[in-house]
């Protein structure tokens, strides 16, 4: 059940507002009367009041004191029927509020029929108290939601409090990101804000009573990578279908190039709602010469390469799923691949830049098409290098050197290294990481069930 209700009188959206939470006060005047919280027979709450005509509204509703490196949930079903636009450009999401600072993120509907994520916020002189000035951001289509709801909303506050990723579900346990390493603006860190929890916005052209339902909440530490810091790549591929974009989420920020026909896909996903799709005939993604590449300068520095992949077809030519270096022998770093026994998995390795010297494959993996495999590579201090498939070790070695050449090429994924040899399939969730080991296990380790952590 949510916490006691407190009003606040502290401004408006274009005039109209009215803050739960706040220091004491009233509403401004676009409400008719204070919204009223109450408690519904499966223990849950209701929120309910009345927009007057021509009336901007928006409110916070405390839910918790708000904490880095914690996530906080909950499910919500709006009631708008008796609304003159039906809620169709409401929003029901988080807020943050001190005094006139405000950023409100959440589901707004798009006017028609559809759900956007959006933000908005402001500070003064164009902060909550004022009518006109805000800043509004929108994300586009979200992935997950209908405007009669259900719907299940997060917020992921990172370790240093400084952003947030903001998630939506369909069922409570299958999440969408919707935005990552999203900045608090105009608060540097969620402890500068004092009224966090449920945000409603209204248009206004949304006159006459609402309601809204929520339940579920919960305030859990936030799921969170202790090696988050030594990701140099990590991509989740989540998007509308046919997009030709996608974002790097680790903390580097790369820019990645869309190549040929690669394209995001919401039929086929690991996790989330989409993943990248390639056709096998010359679309890769590209990302520029980084040192990040560079797993290893030396026989004792541990890396991690590891990726979600789906097999179209698997042949000869039509297999590779990311690497770095020259199609010619000048510039040869690593590549990640299947090998040319088909349904097994490779890590080719370059010492001199000028040839491969080191070459690790699986045996008994027996990869086929129309399967999601986890396919990983890492290698840990004693120079022990390991590829799994499924969590299950299929090759290792030893080598007396396995120092990787620093090429000045860019990385592609989605293919070896050049692009060439590119796969028919989908990828998700690619990451990399620099300076750690994850599983150097000769028994395996159990596969990720759930998107990586984003911070």
């Amino acid at each position: 059940m949510l916490p006691p209700l407190l009003f606040g009188n502290n401004g408006a959206v274009r005039g109209r507002a009215v803050v739960v939470g706040g220091t004491g006060g009233s509403s401004d005047g676009g409400f008719v009367g204070e919204p009223v919280v109450s408690t519904t027979v499966s223990g849950g709450s209701t929120i309910s009041g009345k927009i007057k005509s021509g009336s901007f509204g928006k409110f916070v509703y405390p839910l918790a004191t708000v904490a880095a490196g914690h996530q906080y949930t909950f499910r919500y079903t709006p009631h708008f029927a008796q609304l003159m636009q039906q809620g169709k450009s409401a929003m029901v999401g988080f807020g943050f509020k001190t005094n006139n600072d405000f950023h409100l993120v959440g589901l707004r509907g798009d006017g028609s029929t559809g759900l956007h994520k959006y933000k908005v916020y402001g500070t003064p002189p164009n902060g909550w108290n004022q009518q006109t000035g805000h800043t509004t951001v929108d994300g586009g289509a979200s992935a997950n939601g209908t405007q009669a709801g259900p719907n299940w909303i997060r917020i992921i506050i990172s370790a240093d409090g400084t952003t947030y990723t903001f998630k939506t579900s369909p069922d409570g346990s299958t999440w969408s990101t919707e935005f990552s390493g999203a900045a608090l603006t105009p608060f540097s860190n969620v402890s500068g804000a004092v009224t966090f929890g449920v945000a409603l916005w209204f248009n206004n052209a949304d006159a006459g009573p609402f309601s809204i339902d929520i339940d579920q909440f919960a305030d859990a530490p936030a799921v969170t990578d202790p090696y988050f810091s030594n990701v140099v790549l990590l991509l989740g591929f989540e998007g509308t279908d046919g997009a030709t974009s996608t974002t790097d989420e680790s903390s580097s920020h790369k820019t990645v190039t869309f190549l040929g026909n690669a394209q995001l896909d919401t039929a086929q996903k690991k996790f989330g709602s989409s993943s990248l799709l390639l056709d096998g005939s010359g679309d890769t993604i590209r990302l520029a010469d980084s040192i990040d590449w560079q797993l290893g300068a030396s026989n004792n520095d541990p890396w991690t390469v590891e990726t979600f992949v789906r097999w179209n077809t698997l042949t000869s030519t039509k297999r590779g799923l990311m690497g770095q270096g020259s199609g010619a022998s000048t510039q040869l770093s690593w590549t990640l691949t299947g090998t040319t026994t088909i349904g097994e998995l490779g890590i080719v390795l370059s010492n001199s830049g000028t040839s491969d010297d080191v070459t690790v494959v699986t045996t008994g993996a027996s990869m086929t098409t129309g399967v999601w495999y986890h396919c990983a590579v890492d290698k840990d201090a004693t120079g022990k290098i390991r590829v799994y498939v499924d969590g299950v070790m299929r090759g290792s070695a030893t080598p007396a050197n396995s120092a990787i050449f620093d090429s000045n090429q860019p990385l592609y994924v989605g293919g070896q290294r050049n692009g060439i040899v590119p796969m028919d399939g989908w990828l998700d969730e690619v990451r990399i990481t620099k300076g750690v080991a994850r599983y150097a296990s000769d028994s395996g380790f159990t596969v990720p069930t759930a998107a990586f952590p984003r911070s």
